[in-house]
């Protein structure tokens, strides 16, 4: 037998597995960068226009910090390279590790690894298995983006063929070294959760080391960060094609770093000793209490990653409401993505909406665990013990809310202070502060749809993530294309109360109680149902 019979099998069953997954990543993806280049050649049909805007951003700290340096011209290519690239290539690093530890480490995690090896499969099938899927998952993101691009080509011009595959490549380098980072890590740690963990802080070194190679002029220092490979290539620039031997030659090595380390532990086992498992005993008090002291560690890393998010908004705001006030495209522009209001109010507002997003990510994630711990049979034991499943779903709810509220507390409190250091005019730090706190509604409602769908039908759990999907694509992209006001105003995003304004208070009245009538529901139907579902 060889040590890779049943490959073949293995990836059609990683395939059935994790298509719609992939694919849940892969198609917003593509439609962005096929929809927002058209739209920004639409808003601005200059090229001298468009160069004016950039001429303006790059005195902007914050907005060099986001996207990276700014080309010298406007063209609709270098533009979208620029911008969209500049977060676009983050959600391809992101994908990269989430769907990367699922299929090395979670598999493991959860026994299915060792199912496949009973069934007859080689030894090195399962890591082989996993590697050549994700690697294949990103090359399609990556050819996917270069084709979005040709499209833009097709209909506005101004994105060649060179250029737009070129950004795919990049796309597709990026998504096989962060991917090489992931095997790495799932073979360094024993816990799904540890393993993201150590990818997401290498990913924030990353971004440390972009940053300082663009604001110290070391160029050389963006060799040593995938998140700067973009600005090594240049696609739409000076497109230097011979990067991608380097490119292909680091990922090769992560690759074949993990490999070694996967041949030298055990099944189930780690390279790195398990800390997981503390000597000191924790007085926890309930349900309420266990679930806290299990998601200290995760409330911690989110707040961080926040309030670095915050700092980073609310320092790019001088440089958006420059923008705003001095061009009357841009304002315009703005004006379709968050209509009726004062310019001070429209840049809050987004900024705010974008974080928040971010929060209800974590809620959501957090109540959904309540479905991952069934299946690991953990509510199983603690329903042995003798604790009413109405007060162990509650528990989960109620811990769910609270970290949302801790954790717009932590962002809104750093996105107001830095913005005061940038807009002293119209009242803006207190509307970024008021702007992220009061769309704790929508954060309810986002985890109020998630526990019902947990309740109910624990399933269809991931269809909760469309909820903050569509919330993030109306809020920002429904006014572009003409959506109307009815289908924009059904976000949980984007809900604000401003003080020294005008505020309509049945939006959050309306989403407090669809979260609140949602999480009674769930409660009914989860003390009625099986468990294991």
């Amino acid at each position: 037998m060889s040590a890779f019979t049943g490959l073949r099998r293995c990836l059609r069953l990683a395939t059935r597995r994790y298509r719609w997954q992939a694919l849940a990543w892969m198609v917003p993806l593509w439609l962005f960068l096929l929809g927002h280049p058209i739209a920004l050649q639409r808003t601005y049909p200059s090229l001298e226009v468009r160069t004016a805007i950039l001429a303006q951003m790059r005195e902007a700290l914050g907005v060099r910090l986001l996207f990276g340096p700014v080309p010298d011209t406007g063209g609709v290519g270098e533009f979208a390279s620029w911008e969209d690239g500049g977060y676009l290539l983050w959600f391809v690093a992101i994908m990269a590790v989430m769907l990367t530890t699922a299929l090395a480490r979670r598999d493991e995690q959860d026994g299915h690894v060792e199912v496949v090896l009973g069934a007859g499969a080689g030894g090195w099938t399962p890591f082989a298995s996993a590697t050549t899927w994700a690697l294949g998952a990103m090359a399609l993101t990556g050819v996917g983006l270069a084709a979005s691009l040709i499209g833009v080509n097709a209909v506005v011009g101004e994105t060649p063929l060179r250029g737009a595959l070129i950004f795919g490549g990049v796309a597709i380098a990026q998504g096989w070294a962060f991917t090489g980072i992931a095997l790495v890590a799932s073979q360094l740690v024993r816990d799904t959760s540890a393993a993201r963990g150590l990818c997401f802080t290498v990913f924030g070194g990353a971004f440390a080391i972009r940053v300082l190679a663009d604001e110290t002029g070391a160029t050389w220092l963006r060799w040593l960060s995938p998140l700067a490979w973009r600005d090594v290539a240049e696609p739409f620039g000076a497109e230097r094609v011979w990067a991608f031997a380097v490119f292909a030659l680091v990922a090769t090595a992560l690759v074949a770093l993990a490999a070694l380390l996967h041949s030298r532990r055990e099944l189930l086992g780690a390279v790195l000793a398990d800390r997981s498992v503390s000597a000191r005993r924790w007085r926890v008090r309930g349900p309420l209490g266990l679930t806290a002291r299990l998601g200290v560690r995760r409330l911690a890393a989110w707040a961080f990653a926040l309030a670095l998010t915050g700092a980073l908004f609310g320092v790019m705001s001088g440089g958006l409401s420059d923008l705003i006030a001095n061009n009357p495209s841009s304002a315009a522009y703005i004006e379709k993505m968050a209509p009726e209001m004062r310019p001070v109010v429209q840049y809050t507002t987004l900024l705010s909406v974008v974080i928040v997003a971010l929060v209800s990510t974590a809620v959501v994630q957090r109540v959904l665990g309540l479905a991952a711990s069934e299946e690991h049979g953990l509510s199983e034991a603690v329903l042995a013990w003798g604790v009413p499943r109405t007060r162990a779903f509650v528990a989960i709810v109620a811990d769910a809310i609270g970290t949302g509220v801790v954790l717009l507390v932590v962002s809104g409190t750093v996105l107001s202070a830095a913005t005061s250091t940038q807009v002293s005019e119209d009242h803006a730090a207190g509307r970024a502060l008021i702007s992220t706190l009061t769309q704790l509604p929508g954060v309810v409602a986002a985890a109020g749809i998630a526990a019902l769908l947990v309740g109910a039908a624990p399933r269809c759990r991931s269809l909760a993530w469309t909820v903050i999907g569509w919330s993030t694509f109306v809020r920002f992209f429904g006014g572009l294309i003409g959506l109307p006001k009815w289908a924009q105003d059904l976000s949980v995003l984007g809900h604000v109360v401003d003080p020294w304004g005008t505020t309509h208070w049945l939006p959050l009245a309306v989403q407090l109680g669809v979260g609140v009538t949602c999480c009674a529901g769930a409660m009914i139907a989860y003390r009625v149902r099986d468990i294991p579902a």
